[in-house]
């Protein structure tokens, strides 16, 4: 019968017909073909839950699970020669036999899993073998644990890690925020706008990072370190954090502002002709997308975020993308002009201008650096975890969810490195100055110093004693002529 399946009880291929599982309200009940449910535990054995799953189209499939293998279902049985068989939990060590394992259903309990498990054959590298044992923790049993968290304090560090980035991150970005509200003349230049822009943006991101796990149900089907939240929470933690990529998107105004000001030479009144686009673009491209994922915020192992594959991080992958384009070309430029001005570098003023655009050249270039630093490990997250790989690579998971909320960390020391460049230029030519002048002085002291003992003694050497003296002009009084006869020889001598 379409609605009836075999138990094959009798063996050797033989058994009775039975109809579909079915719960207490006699609905369906698929989940009866996996599970020995209490009073309806009928499905005993690989070929009656084969054929169960068969007849009722029962499936384990878990399309809103964006960390969970993918294809999940009844027919990944049996396994060939030389293959190793899935082992649910260790040693059939099950600490906690009575706990649900909601991955599967509210009503199952980590001892039905067990049952089923034993029941079957599923090879170890079957993806509803890894789903299971990722999350047979939640029994008490050995295991990889979610995220590769195989120890509590594995669990924490996924928690409070990127919580301290996080709350690094907000404190670079209001720093920013404050300096550049601080003065009129940097409130109305549009450079200052558009870092007010992305801070704000990298503020709200980085106060939902630093909840972590905080607001995660629960009683979520993966639960995790920390949990406290339900649902109205979790999607609004992923809400605000879709909301924190608009400065991922500010990012790629920044980059245009550079294009505009190096390569084409624009000034400032020119800029902010442009100033709508350069702050409404990402505004309305980052709401649109944290309003298009409201559906599917969710459960992530580091926080609540979009569940769905691949499409919520493509506006981030372009956005990185464009920047770097964008940067590409400024930094041809820069090379070309670098070259050019070989030719005429003893002009000051085209010197000036030129060193100038150097400057403001390397600063676009360190906040992309920025940029890298905080995005790609997530977005390769992201990716691998909806192409079905990396389910439990706890480096790439904890190295991801480390970096993405440092946004405004990065962005704080490429944002004061001009001034403590200039401020370690000017206390080292102060330094060299005081260290020539001192050495200046005390060459001129060691200098005067020698002069003033050579001519002492030569001095000494010039002058004869009294007694030689009159001895010798005694001796040659008849001969030679007394000093009174040559008045300038002895002053002269002692002058010299």
């Amino acid at each position: 019968s379409a609605t009836k399946y075999c138990d094959y009880k009798w063996g050797d291929g033989l058994g009775g017909c039975r109809s579909c599982p079915e719960d207490e309200q006699g609905n369906p009940n698929p989940l009866g073909c996996f599970f020995n449910i209490e009073d309806q535990g009928r499905v005993m054995g690989q070929e009656a839950v084969e054929s169960c799953s068969a007849t009722c189209a029962s499936s384990l499939e878990f399309s809103d699970c964006k960390l969970c293998p993918k294809n999940v279902n009844g027919f990944n049985f049996g396994i060939n020669p030389g293959e190793e068989e899935c082992v649910f939990c260790p040693d059939d060590n099950i600490m906690n036999p009575q706990n649900e394992f909601r991955l599967f259903g509210e009503s199952i309990r980590c001892w039905q899993v067990q049952k089923f498990f034993d029941s079957v054959q599923v090879p170890s590298d079957a993806p509803n073998c890894r789903l299971a044992r990722m999350m047979n923790y939640i029994c008490g049993c050995d295991g990889p644990g979610y995220g590769g968290a195989s120890t509590e304090t594995k669990k924490a560090v996924l928690a409070w890690l990127p919580r301290a980035m996080a709350i690094l991150s907000l404190l670079g970005s209001s720093f920013i925020l404050f300096d550049s509200m601080i003065s009129k003349e940097k409130r109305e230049k549009l450079l200052h706008q558009l870092l007010i822009a992305l801070s704000t943006f990298d503020i709200i991101a980085s106060i939902a990072y630093a909840l972590t796990t905080l607001p995660i149900p629960k009683n979520d089907m993966i639960p995790v370190f920390g949990a406290r939240g339900n649902d109205a929470t979790c999607t609004t933690q992923g809400f605000f954090i879709r909301i924190g990529t608009i400065s991922c998107f500010t990012n790629v105004s920044l980059a245009v502002y550079y294009l505009l000001a190096i390569k084409f030479g624009q000034n400032e009144r020119k800029l902010k002709q442009k100033r709508l686009l350069f702050i409404l673009c990402p505004l309305v491209v980052g709401l649109l997308f944290a309003l298009a994922g409201i559906p599917f915020y969710g459960n992530m192992v580091l926080w609540c975020d979009n569940t769905a594959s691949w499409w919520p991080d493509i506006p981030v992958a372009l956005a990185i993308l464009s920047a770097t384009v964008i940067m590409g070309i400024v930094c041809w430029d820069v090379y070309k002009k670098e070259k050019a001005s070989a030719r005429w570098r003893g002009a000051g003023t085209g010197r000036a201008r030129h060193k100038l655009s150097i400057q403001v050249f390397w600063q676009s270039f360190w906040y992309l650096m920025a940029f890298y630093l905080t995005w790609p490990a997530y977005l390769t997250l992201q990716y691998s975890w909806a192409s079905d790989t990396y389910f439990s690579n706890y480096g790439l998971i904890l190295s991801a969810g480390t970096m993405v909320p440092l946004q405004g960390f990065w962005n704080f020391f490429v944002y004061i490195r001009p001034r403590q460049m200039k401020q370690a230029t000017s206390t080292i030519h102060r330094a060299s100055t005081r260290a020539l002048a001192r050495f200046t002085s005390r060459t001129a002291s060691t200098q005067e110093a020698s002069k003033t003992s050579f001519l002492t003694r030569f001095r000494r050497s010039s002058v004869a004693t009294p007694s030689a003296r009159t001895a010798s002009d005694e001796g040659t009084s008849r001969n030679v002529p007394s000093s009174d006869s040559h008045p300038d020889t002895f002053d002269l001598t002692v002058v010299n």
